[in-house]
């Protein structure tokens, strides 16, 4: 038979370090909180002595039990995540999307694709801190990582930075990460409630980059702001394709807020950059020039019912050539059917690629639910896209469902 004492020491120092690993806040040093478990052991062991009454170890046994459920421990030894390294916390988590698909291809994104199962996203998340104010974030895609067809998947980045975050109101990163441009785009994928993002936030946006920014909450956390420099040549990219970076910046603000359920938000970003010969995804063939977008967004919750809409504007002047001007917008709302658990949701947008040109517009409708199992952690989410691309072909359908797993 398993001697208490033995399980219960094994017990509160694997409790002690999965608290650790999971990065639970705390200002004790290592040595303090190894301290106060000792400490603890020896008061539990002295009441678990043989000399106690069985009533009047009643309460520790339960104390002992209580504990054991909490952290799921049987008797069995534990498997911690220990730092390597000197840093104070460490966690290791990510997530994976399974995607199913078939129909038609309701906007210039899903051209070529064919009813299909894919791994839309697997990714695996290292996060880290310092005592010294200073964090970082190491996430890998080993997915599709994106609505084109892919083969041959391997590892690829997608954030990865360090921050240094004494200061709430002026947070530093540098790396690879989402520059402050566009509502949708910094959306945690796990927190979107349609299965793909709109065809303007894909076309209009510059999503991550490499690069310097500095982000902050200020006005009681009313008002939040990024700013930042990027190499502007894309994701996973080291190069610059000259001596100029990309700017981008945003400012958010809720204008008015009850609770978490009441809420009103409204959002203005943009960003510009000097470009020889960047592959734009507006244009054809490689871009040489300067552009500059913007963008404004608001958000509305009610209860059951949530409302967005995003307007994205973005100029191109070429260095020699044809300038261009594209622009696109959505307008969604979202209502609990059953609270908590069950979401309908609806998405109109629209998108030209260049307003000087007739016939570039495209059109989609995206009508959907989303079944919570344990929220965002465990969900399922069915789409039905009804588009009408740019060019002669309309009424162009797609069924899209996704089951998504945290960890």
């Amino acid at each position: 038979m398993t001697n208490p004492k033995n399980s219960l020491r094994v017990l509160l120092v694997a409790a002690a370090l999965t608290s650790a690993a999971r990065g639970e806040k705390t200002d004790l040093s290592v040595d303090e909180r190894l301290k106060r478990i000792e400490a603890a052991i020896e008061r539990l062991e002295a009441r678990m002595s043989d000399t106690v009454s069985a009533d009047e170890l009643a309460p520790t046994l339960k104390e002992f039990s209580d504990l054991t459920r909490q952290i799921g421990y049987d008797g069995k030894p534990m498997t911690v995540v220990k730092a390597a390294g000197k840093e104070q916390k460490l966690s290791l988590g990510g997530y994976i999307q399974m995607q199913g698909e078939a129909g038609d291809a309701p906007d210039s994104r899903f051209n070529g694709i064919s009813d299909r199962i894919l791994l839309r996203r697997t990714r695996l998340t290292v996060k880290g801190a310092f005592a010294e104010n200073i964090d970082f974030t190491i996430q890998s895609d080993f997915g599709n990582n994106s609505i084109g067809g892919v083969s041959g998947y391997r590892a690829q980045l997608a954030d990865a930075f360090v921050n240094w975050s004494k200061y709430e109101f002026a947070n530093v990163q540098i790396g690879q990460f989402k520059t402050p441009h566009g509502y949708e785009q910094l959306l945690s994928d796990t927190k979107t409630i349609f299965i793909e993002r709109s065809l303007p936030n894909d076309q209009l946006t510059v999503s991550r980059q490499i690069g310097l920014g500095v982000n902050g909450a200020v006005a009681n956390k009313r008002v939040t702001y990024g700013v930042g420099l990027f190499n502007g040549n894309g994701v996973n990219n080291g190069a610059n394709d000259n001596d100029n970076f990309m700017y981008a910046g945003r400012v958010g603000a809720t204008a008015w807020q009850k609770d978490a359920e009441h809420r009103l938000a409204f959002g203005v970003n943009g960003f510009a950059s000097t470009d020889t010969g960047l592959t734009v995804p507006m244009l054809t063939g490689t871009f040489t020039g300067h552009r500059t977008g913007w963008g404004a967004d608001g958000q509305l919750t009610l209860g059951r019912f949530d409302f967005a809409g995003e307007f994205l504007h973005l100029l191109a002047n070429r260095r020699t050539g044809v300038d261009a001007t594209a622009e696109g917008w959505y307008v969604l709302t979202g209502f609990f059917l059953i609270p908590k658990k069950l979401q309908a949701v609806v998405r109109f947008e629209t998108y030209d690629s260049n307003v000087n040109i007739t016939d570039t517009t495209s059109e989609t409708w995206t009508l959907g639910l989303n079944y919570y199992l344990k929220g965002d952690d465990l969900k399922f989410s069915l789409n039905y896209l009804l588009g009408d691309p740019a060019g002669p072909i309309s009424d162009q359908g797609r069924l899209l469902g996704r089951l998504q797993v945290v960890f």
